[in-house]
């Protein structure tokens, strides 16, 4: 605790050596190192340059899927390859995104993020956050951060942060009951890539150009979606876009960690309806009538069924937009 300032007044020194000051100073203390962590893991995830492999798995399946990632920055501008190292050969490309254009989850993360008003709730409010014990990951010494939701409608993690560089090395989802839903764990770790070795790296058979979130430079306003509307959602997420996808609507939430987003399509067919999951990501298909039309809805994220369904059955069209 920094409390030097304030030992000029005897009466605020008492108050402060009260027990239940000291805690309050504390949890303050821890609440403003998890935020400046976070902000720190947002901001380096960006401008580093680095590659490694990478494992990943989910409860759903017995495949231990690996890939090997590459990022590097160019003049302010974000470049990525992910490539799957098993089955098919397969990459995702993403060129060309200016540091400034942070994704939204990224804002939320840097307490960057005010178009979205004032219910945008600070991570602290959702999650309790305790630092665990050390340990190795891909060779490099990390801190382990667990992150426990204050309510049911959200997953927990076990991530291990690296101490020299902020990067999560080793991120584990898991369920209420302390149950693992995914695993991502880097097997090694390079931090001086050669850029242009990793620019002139051959294109795989199958390769798909990703391009940013949203729009070109993520301005997010704030404000409902366009003629919908969710009657509920989960305290601290915040409606951060909309896109047109094939004739579907996507509407889409973050709290700054959990991701859903909502897909609604006209339809002549009644279609079905019930619950899914693979891993963390859970599905919820519902329908809604807007006017004499019928839609179907969607609710696809890393949040439990419970808050999947929640979110579907509350989807309702905007009044003044009704035919």
């Amino acid at each position: 605790m920094r409390i030097a300032p304030l030992l000029r007044c005897l009466g605020v020194l008492t108050l402060l050596l009260s027990p239940a000051a000291l805690a309050a100073s504390d949890e303050q203390a821890r609440v403003l190192d998890v935020q400046a962590l976070f902000a720190k893991m947002s901001r380096v995830s960006h401008v580093l340059n680095y590659q490694g492999s990478f494992t990943y798995e989910h409860k759903d399946s017995p495949n231990l899927q690996g890939f090997r990632l590459a990022h590097w920055v160019v003049d302010g501008v974000e470049y990525e390859r992910l490539q799957y190292l098993n089955g098919a050969d397969r990459e995702i490309v993403r060129n060309g995104r200016e540091l400034s254009c942070l994704t939204p989850r990224d804002q939320l993360l840097q307490g960057r993020l005010r178009q979205a008003g004032a219910e945008t709730a600070r991570l602290d409010e959702l999650y309790h956050f305790q630092t665990q014990y050390v340990e190795r990951v891909a060779g490099r010494l990390t801190s382990v951060l667990q992150v426990a939701p204050r309510d049911i409608y959200r997953y927990g993690y076990l991530l291990s942060v690296d101490h020299e560089t902020g990067l999560i090395l080793k991120s584990l989802m898991v369920d209420a009951n302390g149950r693992v839903l995914e695993r991502l764990q880097f097997l090694d770790l390079d931090l001086n890539p050669d850029i242009a070795e990793l620019e002139q790296l051959p294109a795989a058979r199958r390769q798909h150009i990703s391009n940013s979130e949203i729009n070109d430079c993520n301005q997010i306003e704030a404000g409902e979606p366009e003629d919908w509307r969710l009657s509920w959602v989960p305290d601290g997420f915040v409606f951060v876009g909309q896109q047109q996808l094939d004739g579907r609507e996507m509407l889409m939430y973050t709290d700054g960690l959990a991701n859903f987003s909502v897909f609604i399509e006209p339809t002549s067919d009644l279609p079905p309806e019930g619950v899914g999951q693979r891993g963390a990501t859970s599905l919820f298909m519902s329908k809604v009538m807007r006017g004499q039309q019928l839609h179907r809805v969607s609710v696809v994220g890393e949040i439990p069924t419970l808050a999947a369904e929640q979110i579907a059955l509350g989807l309702e069209p905007q009044l003044e937009t009704i035919p």
